[in-house]
């Protein structure tokens, strides 16, 4: 995944990458969160992962 594809992710109004697909969350991004199982760690969050190297960004699938 490329830094501009997250940054127009954003745009859009998505919030988190959840098994590789982006998800709006309706609600409180953090309850969001802490709602979904601890063990899935399936799901970054966008501004988070805009954060990430861009070696790292390659491994996103989005």
């Amino acid at each position: 995944m490329k830094r501009n594809e997250v940054e127009d992710l954003i745009k859009q109004g998505y919030h988190v990458l959840q098994r590789g697909g982006p998800v709006k969350v309706k609600g409180d991004l953090w309850y969001y969160l802490e709602e979904i199982d601890e063990e899935d760690t399936s799901v970054l969050v966008l501004t988070d992962v805009l954060r990430f190297s861009d070696e790292e960004l390659e491994m996103v699938r989005g």
